[in-house]
């Protein structure tokens, strides 16, 4: 889906694991760079990527996702997670609906606007622990009528610097379970490359219906599923709570 995969992987580490959520945020967003790379190499060889583009993405998303990992340290996010989860869910209605047309190209903005959308997709990685593309293919595919594989590949490599950025942020606040991670990055770069590969047998109009079908569940989950609140960490601002 061209999404990392840390929304699915947050909430998991948090209400089957028992981890706080803010080393469920760390732990997948370090997750999400292997993922992403091997995910992404599969799409670059298919030549479903602009590599122009995510770079665009990637300067501002690199300083979004710090500014997000940031703000989370002092906040809970329940209501921004639920107002995410609400749009998650239309936009996964009208694209069931409507389904996307790309365009030869697409209808791409300038390249200011394109580092300003890097920035806000950081941010909201920063604050609920996922890579941002849940938020950003559906603009891509909707809003500058990119065709759905080439905005998931676009996706996957933008998340790479972002989610490095936002595991270092979190990992220098003791924000990450480093012995879970070999064995979640292993099936991960499996997972990602078996993913990828069948990204590619399935034609535009059905991914992007596939899209659609897979944002149902993860905005539910945001909306109507409880964070579990982080215990108060020495030299922090306040209680630890976020957003999956």
């Amino acid at each position: 889906m061209g999404v990392g995969g840390g929304v699915i992987l947050v909430p998991l580490l948090v209400h089957a694991q028992r981890r706080t959520q803010h080393e469920a945020h760390g732990t997948s967003l370090a997750f999400i760079i292997v993922t992403s790379i091997v995910a992404g190499a599969s799409y670059l060889r298919a030549q479903h990527l602009d590599v122009a583009l995510a770079g665009q993405l990637a300067l501002g998303a690199v300083f979004g996702v710090l500014l997000g990992a940031r703000i989370a340290r002092g906040m809970t996010a329940q209501r921004l997670r639920r107002a995410f989860g609400i749009v998650v869910l239309l936009v996964a209605v009208r694209i069931l609906a409507l389904p996307p047309h790309p365009v030869p190209g697409g209808a791409l903005w300038s390249p200011p606007w394109e580092v300003l959308l890097g920035a806000g997709v950081g941010v909201l990685a920063g604050l609920l622990g996922v890579g941002g593309g849940t938020i950003l293919v559906p603009i891509l595919v909707l809003l500058q009528r990119v065709d759905q594989h080439t905005a998931q590949g676009v996706s996957l490599l933008m998340i790479v610097p972002t989610a490095l950025v936002g595991a270092w942020r979190y990992a220098r606040h003791g924000h990450l379970v480093p012995g879970m991670l070999p064995p979640l990055m292993a099936g991960g770069a499996a997972g990602a490359l078996l993913g990828a590969s069948l990204a590619h047998s399935i034609n535009t109009p059905m991914l992007s219906r596939l899209f659609a079908l897979f944002l149902l569940p993860v905005g539910a989950q945001m909306v109507w599923s409880r964070p579990r609140r982080s215990a108060t960490v020495p030299g922090s601002t306040g209680p630890m709570g976020g957003s999956t």
